[in-house]
């Protein structure tokens, strides 16, 4: 038996809804040649259109990419959370060049996590290094070693938020609270054994931590 691919996955939900390739086109911001690509089984869709392309045919990510029993994710009921997208777990020094590495890697990434997070197509996961986002009073957030952050660039940085920055000139991004005080910006550690750091015109802020992941056992 001919195994499936992804391209007999989109044909079957395209017909399941009534789809054109137009409306692919809309709902991805593809091309017209790159979606006929997908739907004829030329190529297969990169990173960056798999959620956009899952959420018009109302599968998960998970489906479409790997087959198997089929998961919908419209009408009122789900299997389970619904998986949103699939982001690349980067390393601190790969955080820092992000925005000038996304569009000729992003595709290339080995290692990933799938998360609930509704979040934009260049969005990334870091694993939290050391204890300096531990808040050991118990109120309020706290990361600690070894949780995920799900990233989004795109999220505007407001003071309060918890963002991923690199500061002062150096190649490697970490990640801090927001904090902007009149003229004066800082990155603030939610242990207090650690101390704030200024903003200057060397520092970037990457983007912004919208969900924390982590195994309890």
């Amino acid at each position: 038996m001919q195994k499936e691919t992804m391209s007999d996955r989109i044909n079957l939900r395209m017909r399941a809804l009534k789809l054109k390739s137009k409306n692919l086109m809309d709902a991805t911001g593809a091309s017209k040649g790159t979606v006929s690509q997908w739907v004829n089984g030329g190529s297969e869709p990169s990173a960056k259109y798999i959620s956009l392309l899952a959420d018009v045919l109302k599968v998960s990510e998970k489906w479409l990419i790997e087959g198997g029993l089929i998961e919908e994710t419209g009408g009122n009921s789900y299997p389970g959370p619904e998986v949103r997208r699939r982001v690349p777990l980067i390393s601190y020094v790969q955080a820092g060049a992000w925005k000038e590495i996304v569009e000729q890697q992003f595709d290339d990434w080995t290692d990933w996590i799938e998360t609930t997070a509704k979040v934009s197509p260049y969005s990334f996961s870091l694993r939290v290094i050391g204890d300096s986002m531990f808040n050991p009073s118990g109120h309020g957030v706290s990361i600690p070693e070894g949780a995920l952050v799900i990233v989004d660039p795109e999220i505007e940085a407001l003071s309060g938020r918890i963002v991923v920055a690199k500061i002062n000139g150096s190649n490697e991004a970490t990640i801090k609270k927001l904090a902007i005080d009149g003229p004066h910006t800082y990155l603030m550690p939610l242990n207090p054994n650690y101390r704030p750091i200024e903003l200057n015109d060397d520092c970037e802020i990457i983007g912004v931590c919208v969900r924390v992941e982590m195994d309890l056992v």
